[in-house]
């Protein structure tokens, strides 16, 4: 007969205490005796819940990798420095099925920040924005989250990304361009799964071994409990996708199982970046320009039958939407990948535009798509193998009507 665990019960850990974020010094210490204790015991299958529960814990730990930038990190918040933990990902991430002091990136900030922080040392950034796969994280990646110059980042990507050529190289430009800081930050990898059992995670894992990075598999620890009968997705999530309270709880266990590990681990000297790609790098340091945030390397002169209002939108407070007219808005970059970035929805009213590129008609994109509800959506337009002047122009379809057109920005990248 199958042993089954409710969720509450899965959640006795010592590492969460009242909640996982809630951890101190002591704690910590204790954590690290059992987890030498544990070590020292004979393998053995699990029998109890709490044997069950631990060895879930342990299979969420996908792989240590290099940790000198996670421990170095891990010193400079206890010696009293200033130190930013930062998240970016999709809905999971920004905190959907349970409160925003809930979420599994504010426990696990917290977690670090009573575990290594002096007091008010460590600081909190969660750029979480829901709908989010990779390939619009990278463009938006310097102003939300490399703008706090950031010293770990944890990446979640893994149940909104698809497994195409743009999703494996944005995934790894971003993680590319945050290893690139010159404050030399940690990179620690999550992988998501959704109820359907799907994720992203097996390219993610090859990008994190290429970089030698920490990564974090609530989809392995999570599968086997489904699958056996110990845990029902329910108890885990309120829908098909996003972790309820104790769901987000036991992911904050994960990463501090992970942070604890790390501690704990050999000296694994100096980290180095190789040389080469994994898939590619083609979107790293990605610039962004919306109508409220200029950029220099994107020129908007013109705005035609544009105007920038309040877009409503999650994550892009402003629009260029369109006010009827044909007169298109123009705007130059030098790039060697261009993307617009457009509201979304499934609505007959969501109308459509034309790029033209140095004066070329290049496509149509129709902002009324089956599978979006009201969400920022970034679509590449074009990519060459060098770096090109660009003059771009968004027009209005002839056939567009009085429908609903919001241009929330552009982003281009430079990169031979």
């Amino acid at each position: 007969m199958k042993m089954r665990i409710g969720i509450t019960a899965v959640l006795i850990s010592a590492l969460l205490l009242s909640s996982c974020g809630k951890a101190d010094n002591g704690a910590a210490e204790n954590l690290q005796t059992e987890e030498v204790q544990s070590v020292s015991e004979t393998t053995k299958a699990p029998e109890t819940p709490e044997e069950f529960h631990q060895a879930m814990v342990d299979r969420s730990l996908y792989s240590l990798g290099n940790t000198s930038r996670l421990k170095a990190k891990m010193e400079q918040a206890r010696s009293g420095e200033k130190t930013t933990i930062a998240y970016i990902g999709g809905s999971i991430t920004e905190g959907v099925g349970a409160s925003s002091g809930d979420c599994y990136a504010r426990l696990s900030y917290e977690f670090f920040r009573d575990t290594y922080g002096t007091g008010d040392n460590v600081e909190y950034v969660n750029a979480g924005l829901s709908g989010t796969p990779s390939n619009l994280g990278v463009l938006r990646l310097e102003r939300d989250v490399l703008s706090s110059k950031p010293d770990i980042v944890f990446v979640e990507f893994a149940v909104n990304d698809s497994q195409d050529d743009i999703a494996k190289e944005s995934y790894e430009s971003l993680v590319r361009t945050v290893l690139e800081q010159e404050n030399a930050p940690a990179v620690v990898l999550i992988f998501n799964v959704i109820e359907s059992g799907y994720t992203a995670q097996a390219h993610m894992k090859e990008i994190g071994e290429h970089y030698d990075l920490p990564m974090v598999s609530a989809a392995d620890a999570l599968t086997p409990e489904f699958e056996e009968g110990r845990m029902t997705w329910k108890e885990y999530s309120g829908d098909q996708s996003h972790p309820n309270t104790e769901g987000h709880k036991l992911l904050c266990e994960f990463i501090a199982n992970l942070l604890t590990s790390a501690e704990n681990s050999s000296d694994s000297g100096e980290y180095y970046l190789p040389d080469l790609p994994k898939f590619g790098t083609a979107y790293k340091n990605a610039a962004l320009a919306t109508p409220e945030m200029e950029n220099e390397r994107i020129t908007v002169s013109e705005t035609g039958s544009f105007e920038a209002v309040q877009s409503g939108t999650s994550g892009f407070p402003c629009s260029w939407k369109y006010k009827g007219g044909s007169e298109p808005l123009k705007l130059k970059t030098s790039a060697n990948a261009f993307f617009v970035i457009f509201k979304r929805n499934n609505s007959d009213k969501m109308g459509s535009f034309d790029v033209y590129l140095n004066g070329a008609k290049l496509k149509t994109i129709d902002t009324n798509q089956s599978d979006g509800w009201g969400e920022a959506f970034s679509q590449q337009v074009i990519k060459f193998q060098s770096i090109k002047d660009m003059d771009i122009e968004i027009v209005p379809s002839e056939d567009n009507g009085d429908k609903t057109i919001e241009i929330l920005g552009f982003a281009s990248t430079a990169n031979e």
